[in-house]
C-alpha cells in the first residue's frame, strides 16, 4: 500500500485588494476622468474663443496714467496678448517708450498710435497733429485755468482799449468764433500756445492784428 501524500491547500494564484485599495482605485478612476472632461472643455472654450475673436496678439497697454505733454517712460505701458477681435485699429505692439502723450493716457487702454507723438518729436512740436500749427495767443482775458491738453474756442474781442492796461477789448457788438476747438499745447498766465488747423491760424493771426482775442474753455468731448 502505497503511502498517502499530504494534501495541499488551494489558493488564489493572485491576493484579493483589500476593499480600501479598490475603492482609492476606483476614485483615481473617477478623478482621471474627470480631470479629462475639464481640459477638454476648457480647450474647446479656447477654440470658441479663438474662432470669435481671432489669434493672439501683442498689444501695448498703459499701465500708468500719463498727461498730456508727458513722456512716455518704460513703467508706464506694458505689452500684453489680447485676442486679435479685441485689438483696436492702430493699436501698437511695440512700447513707445521716449515718446509724448498728445492726450491723457488713462490705465488699461490699449495704447493707438495717434495718441503718442511720432518718434524725435519733443516740445509744443510734438503736441501737433498732421497739418496742424502752433501759435502764441495772448491772453486779453487772464484767469482761464488752462492745461496742456484743453480744447478752447477763440473769439474775437474787438478794438483793445479797455480795462487798467487799455489792452482789453472794447465796442464789442458780438464776438465771432475766430477759431473753434483748438489745443493748448503750452498754458501760460499771459499767452497760451495752442495748436490749429493752418486756415484758423491764419484767421487767428488776422484777429491778433486788428485786436484782442478771448479764449472760451470747451468741456471735453464738447
Amino acid at each position: 500500500m502505497l503511502p498517502s501524500r499530504p494534501r495541499r491547500s488551494v489558493r488564489p494564484l493572485r491576493p484579493r485588494l483589500p476593499r480600501r485599495a479598490l475603492l482609492w482605485y476606483l476614485a483615481a478612476a473617477a478623478l482621471a476622468v474627470t480631470t479629462a472632461l475639464v481640459v477638454q472643455g476648457a480647450l474647446d472654450r479656447a477654440a470658441r474663443a479663438e474662432a470669435a475673436y481671432g489669434e493672439a496678439r501683442p498689444v501695448v497697454v498703459v499701465a500708468a496714467a500719463v498727461e498730456a505733454g508727458a513722456t512716455v517712460e518704460p513703467s508706464d505701458v506694458e505689452v500684453r496678448t489680447w485676442p486679435a477681435g479685441l485689438v483696436p485699429a492702430g493699436a501698437l505692439d511695440v512700447a513707445p517708450t521716449g515718446r509724448v502723450a498728445l492726450v491723457d493716457l488713462v490705465v488699461g487702454e490699449p495704447l493707438v498710435a495717434g495718441r503718442v507723438a511720432g518718434d524725435g518729436a519733443d516740445g509744443p512740436a510734438a503736441l501737433l497733429g498732421p497739418g496742424e500749427r502752433a501759435l502764441p495767443v495772448p491772453l486779453a482775458v487772464p484767469g482761464l485755468p488752462l492745461a496742456v491738453g484743453d480744447h478752447v474756442d477763440v473769439l474775437s474781442g474787438g478794438a483793445p482799449g479797455g480795462g487798467p492796461t487799455g489792452d482789453l477789448p472794447v465796442d464789442v457788438v458780438a464776438a465771432d468764433v475766430v477759431a473753434s476747438d483748438a489745443t493748448v499745447v503750452r498754458p501760460g498766465e499771459e499767452v497760451a500756445v495752442l495748436a490749429v488747423g493752418r486756415v484758423d491760424a491764419a484767421a487767428i493771426a488776422t484777429a491778433l492784428a486788428t485786436g484782442p482775442v478771448v479764449l472760451a474753455l470747451r468741456p471735453p468731448g464738447g
